[in-house]
């Protein structure tokens, strides 16, 4: 991460007991996690916690290995494969956590491209040259519906299945998730957020803070945040911006 700045940070919000989200930034893998425990399920906050250290794992393990590049999809995949099985397998030996899963998105930051990889509704966002992109698309029964041609997206905003998910890291024995690289140039700024986020500042806001505050990615994070509460904060709040520099 020598030519980035990244930072994140996790709140609380203003309702719920706990904090289920988890967020990581390892420079040593060039990689930044961002994940959320599935409300309505038990340990939520194990799941994500599990899932983030489960990728450190494989992805740690494939950069010791000689020859091996973690530039490459495949292995962002696996460490996917890798923290489902772990999730799913600690689940069905314990009641405590039986059915617990999380949602997630990371990145492996490369120096003109990075590779993201999610499942379920936490999101990456593109912000370059004055404009908020959203680059994956949720995992959620709502978004289904819109690619089917059921409900446009201005329904989904009032469905109510808005929060339902789709898929889930942990639930199952296999998971299918997305990979997929985005080129970076100088400027950039990739958000990883939770639905916390999201759901409580529309792509507008989130655009107007990140190009008032783009010299200053803590203020920008901060501010996110702070706007989330300001809307309600219904949801743990997690944020993790990472700026390629000029």
């Amino acid at each position: 991460m020598n030519n980035v700045t990244a930072v994140g940070s996790s709140d609380i919000g203003l309702v719920r007991a706990k904090n289920q989200d988890v967020f990581g930034i390892f420079p040593e893998l060039n990689l930044a996690i961002v994940a959320d425990g599935m409300g309505g399920r038990p340990a939520g906050e194990v799941a994500s916690k599990m899932a983030m250290e489960a990728i450190c794992e494989l992805l740690v393990n494939a950069k010791e290995a000689e020859g091996v590049s973690l530039f490459d999809l495949s292995y962002l995949s696996k460490a996917i494969s890798y923290a489902n099985k772990k999730i799913f397998d600690a689940s069905e030996k314990s009641k405590l956590y039986r059915g617990m899963g999380t949602t997630l998105v990371a990145a492996l930051v490369h120096s003109e491209e990075v590779l993201i990889g999610f499942v379920g509704d936490s999101r990456a966002y593109l912000h370059r040259d004055g404009v908020l992109t959203q680059i994956t698309e949720d995992h959620s029964v709502t978004n289904e519906y819109i690619r089917a041609g059921m409900i446009t997206r201005e329904e989904a905003k009032t469905h109510p299945l808005k929060h339902v998910i789709s898929r889930g890291v942990g639930v199952e024995p296999t998971i299918s998730s997305e990979t997929f690289k985005k080129s970076a140039q100088a400027g950039d700024i990739f958000l990883l957020c939770t639905d916390g986020l999201s759901n409580m500042v529309d792509a507008e806001e989130i655009n107007f803070i990140l190009k008032k505050n783009k010299g200053n990615l803590s203020l920008a994070m901060s501010t996110l945040i702070e706007r989330a509460k300001e809307a309600g904060g219904r949801d743990n709040i997690t944020v993790v911006l990472v700026r390629y520099n000029r």
